[in-house]
């Protein structure tokens, strides 16, 4: 008689057991969390790239161009120093809008270097302040 327990060449039939069953469950509920935990961290990983490759594409192309620079000499303590610096710059080839106001601009001469502020801003160290107008 053949059928389901058909018995192998020795006589002998094989069977599933309970505790087989039960180790089967086990591991494709294991596979099953492991499988989640890889997603969720794959779409972790995902989402922070995308954020570092943003920053460092803005930190490239939003750049400011300087187009031109002159200086108004005045007398301080009987000494001829340039005291007001008009700077026009425009933004770079493939920059997005750039907010002057929340700038820092950093001024190196021969005497030291200098960290200048917008108006608006408060708070802070600085050594001075700068200001825009649209043209």
């Amino acid at each position: 008689m053949e059928g389901a327990y058909d018995a192998g060449p020795d006589g002998s039939r094989g069977q599933v057991g309970i505790g087989t069953l039960i180790v089967f469950i086990a591991m494709v509920l294991v596979a099953a969390i492991a499988a989640g935990v890889l997603i969720n961290t794959a779409g972790f990983l995902q989402s922070s790239a995308e954020q570092t490759g943003q920053q460092s594409s803005d930190q490239v192309t939003n750049r400011l161009q300087v187009t031109s620079a002159t200086g108004q000499i005045g007398t301080v303590s009987g000494e001829d120093r340039v005291g007001v610096v008009n700077i026009s710059v425009s933004r770079a080839p493939g920059a997005g809008n750039i907010d002057l106001s929340e700038t820092t601009i950093q001024w190196v001469d021969s005497s030291g270097s200098y960290s200048l502020v917008h108006q608006s801003q408060s708070g802070g160290v600085t050594d001075g302040t700068f200001g825009t107008t649209i043209i």
